[in-house]
């Protein structure tokens, strides 16, 4: 192994590198000054673009220009001060570095943390234009390593790297009256608009040098970098080799990261630098991992800077997880020792606690740790990628900070995934991804209030500990921990008296009093075989008066013995309408009667029959009696007459019994419940419950067409959604974010309760569909966590990397 030299033997003095740098300063000067004012006015547009720009920012960012000298002469300023500490740190001999990470506690200690306040959105705005200049800054940085006499010069050490101007604008910004989140904003909107101005600074020094005769060399490359101080990735976006052709800006590190990310998809890349845009994952989709390949020979060119550098010989390290075999050793120990620290902090905690863990801040920080421990360049993009990934966590418009920060804590466990396996880009299956995308998705409307809301989170948090504490674990422990959480899900355990509780018995309640009023009517039409009966006898039998039996059934939990006049006044109810020639009958007739009206308007009660409807049976009741007394076989001919005996047997043979459990992967067929049995069941259970049952009425254009998105295809849509997810539902009124609390054990009703008022609102699947084809009812995510953010990395990475 070859050593590294000491940076400071041979070196110019003091006096010559202040001279040196300080005619560079001037150049800088002279080059970035009259820039600067359209940068800002550039700065400006992107704020008032912005839609969640507040207008008081929208208004003082207005100074950048009104104040133009002064933020110019504060820039330049605090450029002068991060050039001289960058000159200071020349000549300490390298004693400021970072404490090492095998510190644990004692190396987050030394973490600055005002300074890493804003570090994430400096690292990539200084890596982006770093790696955009790199045709003149990798020259400068061996040109001035001659001219300072420093052959080991590393990247970051060079006093003019892109980090140091960006650090000074924040001052610069800070300066003005910018504080908190608007000198956030702020800065982020010089992203673009000084990368231009800061590329024609690198060239202007670099041919300044060269005019000079500071010839071009490859010693600074050949010693090791030292530059990753507080950066995200430092240099990982430049090729290990060189060898990018000079030219136009041509946004290299975004070129780089998405070829790498296409490379972790398996997406191949077109000739002439264009790619297709992949559809986001396909769950089917078979592809090799990339860091199982046979070792690369030759490097052959990806794109523009970008190298795939031969694979090293690497010994597996006792107890290291075979799905983790294809990552360095030393990579893979670095990001353990990080991964320990957040588990120590945990174990410190209580279970499902979230304990005092590594923070955004420091994310960043702890990141270039790791990667100055990559050799190959694919591992570095992979670590940056992974880093932008949780950068677009922490922004995400949909998530409750306290998820994000729960999120977060994955990265390092994540990071593993990424580097050996690039199914985690490709699958929405995979597991640290599912686990990702569950936790997200049902964690959207979560609110810090309620004590439903605190177990939520605790689960969460348990989850994430149960990945966080297995840094011996392979990809497995993500299964474990996804199966915990949906357990939890599935069994959610809420107060008795809670709202929903009720709710879920009502609904519970009316799906298996629809089945056993199907099943009992099935038995009592075979009975009514050979019997002579009116229709619209009939009818109110198979289908009122079955659910009074049921409904009468289900009260002899309570009350034994309740069914039985229920059941055996079908069969006088039957007997009365049959004609009656003989006068004993015609007696039997006039006793029987009133006990059966009485016990019809009983049982009609169970079932909150309407009063009309009642009266109207009523009337045509005591209409077949009268009839019954004449000589009604003229009318209905010469039939046998009814046995009242056989009847009444085959009639105690129907069962009427609930319904047994579906069994796992059981699918039951879907039926249309009636509003009456849904109201009863609610009434009985004494629920608070806003049933939609009314189709929406809305004008064809606003539908979603049949062609665009088939009845099949939405109800295989709906049949997918999980308990736990958000949807923004219509209720009438207003749109409110809801969430499915349960499913139905027959999937005939769904119900969601509302985030901000916790009513609970139930819809069948047909009235679903008709909702979702209206567009009233849509999930609160546009797509999976994953997929979102790797997809908004994908657009952003392919916009930065189209030429200038």
């Amino acid at each position: 192994m070859s050593a590294t030299p000491n940076p400071t033997s041979g070196r110019a003095s003091r006096t010559t590198v202040h001279r040196v740098i300080g005619e560079m300063r001037r150049i800088v000067r002279s080059q970035l000054d009259p820039l600067l004012p359209e940068a800002a006015r550039e700065a400006i547009q992107s704020i008032d673009a912005d839609d969640g720009a507040s207008a008081t920012l929208k208004k003082s960012v207005r100074r950048l220009l009104v104040d133009q000298r002064e933020f110019s002469n504060s820039f330049f300023t605090a450029v002068d001060t991060h050039i001289d500490a960058a000159i200071d740190d020349l000549f300490s001999g390298g004693k400021e570095k970072p404490a090492p990470i095998t510190n644990q506690a004692s190396s987050l200690s030394l973490v600055e943390y005002d300074e890493m306040e804003e570090t994430m959105v400096i690292d990539r705005f200084s890596s982006r234009i770093r790696n955009a200049a790199d045709a003149s800054f990798t020259p400068l940085t061996q040109r001035l390593a001659k001219a300072l006499q420093i052959p080991g010069l590393g990247d970051r050490e060079n006093p003019f790297h892109p980090v140091r101007f960006c650090r000074a604008l924040g001052d610069a910004i800070d300066k003005l009256g910018f504080k908190g989140d608007q000198r956030h904003a702020v800065l982020k909107a010089f992203d673009v608009s000084l990368l231009k101005p800061l590329v024609a600074v690198y060239t202007a020094l670099n041919d300044e040098l060269e005019g000079k005769g500071v010839q071009e060399g490859a010693a600074a490359s050949s010693f090791k970098n030292t530059g990753f101080r507080n950066t995200m990735v430092g240099g990982a976006g430049r090729s290990t080799q060189g060898g990018q052709t000079p030219g136009a800006i041509t946004g290299t590190t975004a070129e780089q990261l998405l070829s790498a990310l296409y490379q972790r998809m398996q997406v191949p890349t077109v000739p002439g630098g264009a790619r297709p845009v992949p559809s986001m994952p396909h769950s089917q989709m078979q592809s090799p991992m990339f860091d199982r390949v046979e070792p690369v020979t030759g490097a052959s060119m990806m794109s523009p800077g970008f190298v795939i550098t031969g694979a090293q010989s690497m010994s597996l390290a006792p107890g290291t997880p075979v799905q983790f075999a294809a990552i360095d050793p030393g990579l893979l120990a670095s990001i353990n020792e990080v991964q320990r620290l957040n588990a120590l902090a945990t174990m410190a905690g209580k279970s499902g606690a979230a304990a005092a863990m590594i923070s955004e801040r420091d994310e960043a920080h702890l990141r270039s740790h790791v990667a100055e421990k990559a050799t190959r360049q694919i591992d570095k993009l992979t670590i940056e990628l992974v880093g932008m990934l949780f950068d677009r966590i922490h922004t995400d418009k949909h998530l409750p900070a306290e998820i994000k920060t729960a999120l977060s804590r994955l990265q390092f466990p994540i990071m593993k995934v990424a580097l050996a396996d690039s199914e985690l880009f490709v699958s929405p299956v995979q597991p640290a991804r599912r686990l990702m995308d569950r936790i997200a998705s049902t964690g959207i409307g979560w609110r810090p209030e309620g004590d439903e809301n605190v177990r939520y989170l605790s689960e969460v948090n348990k989850a994430v500990n149960t990945v966080v504490v297995a840094i011996n674990e392979g990809p497995p422990v993500f299964e474990k921990a996804l199966g915990a959480f949906e357990l939890y899900l599935s069994e959610e355990r809420v107060r008795d008296d809670d709202p929903v509780i009720r709710a879920k018995r009502a609904l519970e309640e009316a799906e298996t009093r629809e089945i056993m009023s199907i099943n009992a009517a099935i038995g009592i039409r075979r009975v009514f075989d050979g019997v002579q009966i009116e229709s619209y006898l009939r009818d109110f039998l198979l289908e009122n008066w079955v659910k009074v039996m049921v409904a009468a059934t289900l009260r002899e939990r309570t009350q034994p013995g309740f069914a039985k006049k229920f059941r055996d006044i079908v069969s006088d109810v039957v007997w009365s309408v049959q004609p009656k020639i003989n006068p004993d009958d015609r007696k039997r007739l006039v006793k029987t009667i009133p006990a059966v009206l009485s016990t019809v308007r009983e049982g009609l009660q169970l079932i909150e029959f309407s009063a009309a409807r009642s009266q109207e049976f009523f009337a045509r009741l005591m209409g077949s009696h009268a009839q019954a007394v004449k000589a009604l076989e003229v009318a209905y001919g010469t039939g046998a007459p009814m046995d009242p005996d056989a009847f009444k047997r085959k009639l105690d043979e129907v069962k009427i019994v609930e319904p047994p459990p579906l069994s796992e992967g059981e699918v039951d067929q879907q039926f249309t419940i009636t509003p009456e049995v849904v109201r009863s069941a609610v009434a009985a259970n004494h629920a608070e419950i806003n049933v939609i049952e009314a189709p929406l009425t809305v004008q064809p254009e606003e539908m979603i067409s049949v062609e665009k998105l088939s009845d099949n295809d939405l109800d295989k849509m709906i049949e997918s959604w999980q308990r736990g997810t958000w949807f923004d539902l219509w209720t009438g009124d207003q749109t409110e974010r809801v969430r499915l609390r349960w499913i139905s054990p027959r999937r005939n009703f769904y119900l969601f309760t509302s985030a901000d008022t916790g009513k609970a609102h139930s819809l069948a699947p047909l009235i679903l569909r008709g909702y979702v084809r209206a567009g009233r009812m849509k999930t609160a995510e546009s797509a999976p966590l994953f997929e979102r953010v790797v997809g908004d990395m994908m657009r952003e990475l392919q916009t930065d990397g189209a030429p200038a």
